[in-house]
């Protein structure tokens, strides 16, 4: 049974509800009445358990958004999960790094030199590459347990749902002063 596509939109906006965790990197501990000049720094741990919680449920989304709209044998649901786990894992790997990244970006932003930027970039530009070497790994071994055309559906379905994962993370962040 296919969802029709407005309870598809709707999902995904539960997806980018979780991806607003990143959102509030900046503005955690801030009551609404009092907004100070310096964003305070999150503690670590807590935000670290908040984001693990976001992740959880955005993978929980994704995975009702795959199973809905991929159309799955038995056979070939039973290969394509185990699979996509495993891909799932080598994504968090790098979405960890990205974490990383967006934290001592967050540190910097107000004060970046030319070097740091240079460098900052050079991560990022990394960190889009080993997603895209993923991706290209990926293929070739969903395309040997379902059809091509399906791995492709597939990566459909991911790259929409990471690109407006993504478009809320860059909206998100401050620009550079």
């Amino acid at each position: 049974m296919k969802l029709p596509k407005y309870w598809m939109r709707c999902l995904l906006g539960v997806c980018l509800a979780g991806a607003g965790v990143l959102a509030s990197v900046n503005v955690l501990g801030q009551s609404a009445q009092e907004t100070p000049a310096v964003p305070p720094e999150p503690d670590p741990g807590n935000l670290r358990a908040f984001l693990e919680l976001a992740r959880s449920d955005i993978k929980t989304q994704k995975a009702f958004i795959l199973a809905q709209n991929m159309e799955f044998t038995e056979a070939e649901a039973v290969d394509f999960w185990p699979l996509y786990e495993q891909y799932d894992e080598d994504l968090d790997k790098i979405y960890d790094q990205r974490f990383a990244l967006i934290r001592k970006y967050l540190a910097v932003y107000d004060t970046l030199t030319d070097g740091q930027a240079r460098q900052l970039a050079d991560e990022s530009f990394s960190l889009e590459e080993q997603r895209t070497a993923l991706k290209r790994e990926y293929f070739k071994e969903f395309a040997g347990v379902i059809t091509a055309r399906k791995a492709v559906r597939f990566f459909q379905i991911e790259n929409q749902v990471n690109a407006v994962i993504d478009l809320r993370i860059a909206a998100s962040l401050p620009l550079i002063r």
